[in-house]
């Protein structure tokens, strides 16, 4: 079992041989220093994890997330993250399911997106896609859709909606596409 030391919103791996095989394993977080490395053997330094990552691993059994030297329980963790983060419930549902999906997740919020989506992987790739999590239960405003669009359409990724909410387990995604006329 892999061990990582909860430092405020990260969980940060420090020992370098699990470090890589962590990331070897699925672009999982991103080593100090060296955001994309080309290959795991690049990896010299601790690997960052979000709080997503870190509790997706946790659960999936593969991570143990420490806060002064106490073991976080899978509870633990989505609590601390959830008073954290802001939409955290809507945001790791989304990225929970598109990890299921084999994609790799990254923050998307120098895109002004919530996550940005890799087939490949960060340095084998660029992102193509950008994703908005939105609360079905929320109104959609018109200028806030072309906000959006804008966004993709500057950035050259196709932008995808992912439609949640916390009463149902249902995702719905609806992915833009540009078109020149």
């Amino acid at each position: 079992m892999i061990k990582a030391s909860l430092l405020y919103s990260r969980a940060i791996v420090f020992d370098i041989s699990e470090a890589r095989e962590l990331y070897k394993s699925g672009f999982y977080g991103k080593p100090l220093g060296n955001p994309k490395p080309k290959s795991p053997e690049d990896i010299n330094t601790p690997l960052e994890l979000s709080l997503f990552e870190a509790l997706y691993l946790q659960r999936k059994g593969i991570l143990e997330v420490y806060s002064r030297n106490a073991k976080l329980t899978t509870e633990e963790l989505y609590k601390y993250s959830k008073e954290l983060i802001p939409r955290f419930e809507l945001l790791y549902r989304v990225y929970s399911d598109l990890r299921n999906k084999g994609y790799v997740v990254r923050s998307g919020i120098k895109y002004g997106a919530d996550f940005a989506i890799y087939t490949l992987g960060p340095g084998i790739e660029h992102a193509p896609y950008l994703v908005l999590v939105i609360d079905s239960t929320e109104k959609l405003k018109s200028n806030e859709l072309l906000s959006y669009g804008r966004v993709s359409h500057s950035t050259r990724k196709e932008l995808i909606l992912a439609f949640t909410n916390l009463k149902n387990d249902e995702i719905s995604y609806i992915i833009f596409k540009w078109h020149k006329l």
